[in-house]
């Protein structure tokens, strides 16, 4: 399989390594505007092909798949145009600006008959998956409520960059910088709540003082969000001030409950005591420390095979995209979900807009 990717900043170095992993799969062209963005990338990679016009690779190219790995504001159009080719399509997150762009690119890949993917790859975090799992098999029951947390440093290597320049494409997002995050936690809760339309209460805060003068001072750096289906809720918290900075989730079923921390890439099960009194205490501990044990095992022997790597949910997410193109398996993040997720950040941004800011 030919892949092509446009956009060469960070990210991209991500997807060139990830989908080098997966036997068959070949990166054949980089496409970027600034040529020299393009160049880089090529030599660091040994990729042959170089363009600045989409479609003059695509006619030259005539890859299978392409990744965009651009800016949310110019996803659209250059989906639309890689659809226009007949070429199937990832896209990092967010998927589009608003709900508008989403349903016009659905609608162009839904013409054409092609597949258009969101790069939504935390769900394919392995500690998530065997969480998902063990949702599957009954094990957790129901699920009542989830609860995740996304905290963020504005001071850290990509936070350090928008933060320096008022030009910088964070700033021209409608919801700034929790607008290129939030589809992350958001991912995760809504592998169990599956209304079509659940109800959102959302508040945006800016705790910071300004510093700046321009629209470094005015994002939410915080925002704090209720989401209400008909037979479970969840709560996500966006964070630039809480500590440690980590993502992670907590399902709360009618058997137990189950953590799932990216950042560890560990997951656990928390299940009540059988034990009477004092004893309880001690089996609590026990089955934590046991379960640590067992995940601390499973990091170490990943780690001298080899496999302890940042991006493998995105490596996963990859794998499953291309199977689904070839007709050997479903797609794993079906159109009609990267629509849903867009909706609800969508009332997120608009009610935090209207409702202003707390500010201190």
């Amino acid at each position: 399989m030919d892949i092509a990717i446009v956009g060469c900043g960070q990210i991209a170095d991500a997807h060139i390594q990830e989908a080098r992993k997966i036997p068959e799969v070949k990166v054949v062209a980089v496409c970027d505007l600034n040529i020299h963005m393009a160049k880089q990338t090529a030599i660091r990679f040994g990729i042959q092909k170089i363009y600045t016009n989409i479609d003059t690779m695509l006619e030259e190219v005539k890859p299978e798949v392409v990744h965009i790995t651009t800016p949310p504001g110019s996803h659209l159009q250059i989906a639309k145009t890689v659809l226009k080719h007949g070429v199937h399509t990832y896209i990092e997150k967010p998927f589009t600006l608003n709900v508008a762009e989403a349903e016009e690119l659905i609608d162009n890949a839904n013409q054409v008959g092609k597949l258009v993917c969101v790069g939504h790859n935390y769900a394919f975090d392995s500690a998530f998956i065997r969480m998902k799992k063990l949702y599957e098999q009954g094990k957790l029951g129901n699920v009542v409520h989830m609860d995740a947390v996304m905290n963020y440093n504005l001071s850290g290597p990509f936070g350090s960059v928008f933060m320096g320049d008022p030009t910088h494409w964070i700033h021209k997002l409608p919801g700034g910088i929790p607008q290129n995050n939030i589809s992350h936690p958001l991912s995760l809760i809504l592998e169990f709540l599956k209304d079509e339309k659940p109800s959102v209460y959302a508040r945006g805060f800016r705790w910071r003082r300004d510093r700046y003068g321009d629209i470094r001072d005015k994002f939410f750096d915080e925002l704090r969000i209720i989401i209400t289906g008909r037979k479970n809720t969840a709560y996500l918290l966006f964070s630039c001030h809480s500590r440690p900075v980590q993502l992670y989730t907590i399902l709360h079923g009618t058997k137990c409950q189950a953590i799932f921390s990216l950042d560890a890439r560990t997951m656990r099960i928390v299940e009540g005591a059988s034990l009477p009194g004092p004893f309880a205490k001690v089996q609590w501990a026990y089955r934590d420390a046991k379960q640590a044990k067992q995940e601390y095992h499973r990091h170490i022997g990943n780690l001298v095979r080899a496999r302890l790597h940042y991006f493998e949910g995105m490596n996963e997410l990859f794998q499953r995209f291309y199977l689904a193109i070839e007709g050997k398996g479903e797609m794993p993040i079906p159109m009609s979900e990267a629509l849903r997720t867009t909706e609800i950040i969508d009332e997120i941004i608009r009610q935090c807009n209207e409702n202003g800011a707390k500010e201190y």
